[in-house]
């Protein structure tokens, strides 16, 4: 697969097409937004292997529970405040005290679907699901990520929330790059800060790394795309190497990748670490950019972070 110049979502489409392949018990529901999810090509390839179940979006992990229960692996689509926000319930009780075979895919996480306004904005996913016994959630921070995620999906046995941003971004990885799930990935080396980044924001994460070794702050960049399992071990390490930390995400700070980095540090560490991502509000309707920037996911309020953490140690 050609993965240049393409965005995250349409990665996911395309690889659930190759996966769909090579796995006849994959299976795929929506709730009337295929085309927003990509998947309809798969629909279009599969039309006996996928279902749209309308606006019905709690019956996403019910439907897909019993589907997973008879053998078959289910990948339910929607944006993720409804993937997720809609059915906590159906999601606790059907797939994760079951344990189901039962793969969550939420689009547009974060504030990737701007206009759409806080309605669809998803704060809060990564929180909600962290709380939920054996729950695997995945952030894939390129398109290359993605693809690799959905084959390691298909091939795990148990529940597993995809959380996908709505973003064209340049490729970290090269094609031959292989994900593992709970694992980090060190992508710059430093020996001043820790920088954990989950998602998209990896671009950050390394303009922040440039911007900091031009002031003489030696950086290094740790990729998070398992938000659970975390890599407590590995995070430990990392952490060991450098006076202190902070983490990127497009989240509520409280509850997402911020809050398990920082449990670890407390535990393990007793080093400073600070949290940029959304703070505790609902956002706007608006360009997501220019809500990462108005809500301090940006690079200003990131170095303002990090020079706070060098000063403290």
């Amino acid at each position: 697969m050609n993965l240049a110049n393409k965005d995250i979502t349409t990665a996911y489409g395309e690889a659930l097409v190759e996966v769909g392949e090579a796995y006849p018990n994959v299976v795929v529901l929506d709730a009337d937004l295929a085309d927003s999810c990509k998947t309809e090509s798969f629909h279009k390839t599969f039309p006996e292997r996928a279902f749209d179940l309308g606006v019905a979006e709690q019956s996403l992990p019910t439907i897909a529970a019993g589907l997973a229960l008879v053998g078959k692996i289910p990948f339910y689509n929607s944006f993720a405040v409804f993937s997720v926000s809609r059915g906590v319930d159906m999601i606790r009780q059907s797939v994760v005290y079951n344990q189901a075979n039962v793969k969550i895919v939420g689009h547009g996480a974060g504030q990737s679907i701007g206009y759409t306004g806080p309605s669809h904005h998803t704060v809060e996913d990564i929180s909600i699901l962290r709380a939920l016994p054996g729950l695997v959630i995945l952030s894939p921070c390129d398109a290359v990520e993605t693809q690799q995620m959905v084959w390691e999906m298909a091939a795990y046995d148990g529940p597993m929330y995809l959380r996908l941003v709505r973003a064209t971004v340049p490729n970290v990885h090269k094609p031959d790059y292989q994900f593992e799930i709970g694992k980090t990935e060190r992508l710059l080396e430093g020996s001043d800060i820790s920088i954990y980044v989950t998602g998209d924001l990896v671009t950050l994460a390394l303009e922040l790394h440039a911007v900091l070794r031009e002031e003489g702050i030696s950086a290094q960049v740790v990729n998070v795309p398992t938000i659970k399992p975390l890599a407590k071990e590995q995070i430990t390490r990392h952490g060991e190497l450098t006076s202190g930390a902070i983490t990127i995400e497009d989240h509520n700070i409280y509850g997402g990748l911020g809050s398990a980095v920082a449990e670890i540090y407390a535990e393990s560490l007793l080093k400073p670490l600070a949290r940029l991502g959304i703070p505790d509000t609902f956002t706007e309707s608006d360009d997501a950019m220019i809500l990462r920037i108005a809500y301090g996911i940006n690079i200003d309020n990131a170095i303002s972070k990090a020079r706070s953490i060098i000063s403290s140690v």
